[in-house]
């Protein structure tokens, strides 16, 4: 026994190491698969384009993409001047932190209560009828008119900012888990029910692996719209944050600071979705939906 467990040895590590290369090609293959060419060409084009402008018009209304690049690369761990207009944090490094700790709790936050209340109003007609009008209603008006109320009830504090990103996550996850609820075919329910399925199998089974894709598919809508509001509830009053930053940039008239707090920004959420778009196509692979 001792032979063959020997002899065994190496075949098990083989086959180990080779579904370790399988995983890393895998990964690999969703990650290439999630770089779009045509985006990439778009950007470039956009540059391209910003670059030309840029011989028109003078640098303090348009500055180069160069200009913009330097900008952010010298204030990202130190920016001094910030300081002097009651910024918190004198760098753009713990301003994004800080915006993209506030997003990411008001995701998580936000997508729990939604995605919980969209199945149960698409299962509960009672539930339903006393929901949707609310939330179709929020959903129609501008979320910022909320911002008001929400600063009269917490104040100019984390709280507000964070509370309106998840307001707004909710709504939009509420339809989308509803949605997804209500497109399910009943006749997957129906032939459970023939097999003596209870009510949590069914929701285990049938309804949460049927309405995920569909669900994330939302998550990642609800993420890319939480950092531009987030950057805007911050203008109310917060004391940190990329909103703060640009708010007192807008006032000394700094354009180049303005967009380096923007391309900060808008490459920081782009690298969010691509790393939520590898995770959903990771989970959701057994869905042709899906990917």
């Amino acid at each position: 026994m001792v032979t063959g467990g020997a002899s065994t040895a190496p075949a098990v590590a083989a086959l180990q190491a080779r579904g370790a290369v399988k995983r890393r090609r895998s990964w690999l293959a969703v990650l290439l698969a999630a770089i779009d060419p045509m985006r990439l060409a778009g950007a470039a084009l956009f540059v391209a384009i910003w670059q030309a402008i840029t011989y028109v018009l003078p640098p303090v209304i348009l500055p180069t993409p160069l200009g913009v690049l330097r900008r952010a690369g010298a204030d990202f761990w130190s920016a001094p001047a910030l300081s002097f207009y009651g910024v918190a944090h004198a760098d753009l490094y713990e301003n994004l932190m800080y915006t993209a700790e506030n997003v990411v709790v008001a995701v998580l936050i936000g997508t729990a209560i939604g995605v919980a209340t969209g199945l149960v109003s698409a299962r509960f007609s009672l539930f339903r009828a006393v929901l949707d009008p609310v939330v179709m209603t929020a959903g129609t008006v501008p979320i910022l008119i909320a911002a008001p109320f929400l600063l009269i009830w917490f104040g100019a504090t984390r709280a507000s900012a964070v509370s309106l990103v998840t307001f707004y996550v909710i709504v939009i996850l509420y339809i989308f888990a509803q949605r997804a609820a209500t497109n399910l075919d009943p006749i997957f329910e129906q032939y459970a029910r023939t097999f003596g399925a209870t009510k949590g199998a069914m929701v285990r089974d049938i309804l949460v692996p049927a309405t995920v894709p569909e669900i994330l598919g939302g998550f990642r809508i609800a993420l890319a719209g939480a950092w531009g509001l987030e950057a805007i509830s911050e203008l109310l009053g917060s004391q940190s944050g990329i909103g703060k930053v640009l708010e007192v940039l807008a006032g000394a008239t700094d354009a180049q600071g303005i967009m380096a707090c923007l391309l900060l920004l808008g490459v920081t959420a782009i690298v969010a979705d691509a790393l939520a778009a590898l995770v959903i196509a990771r989970v959701t692979a057994w869905s042709a939906s899906a990917r």
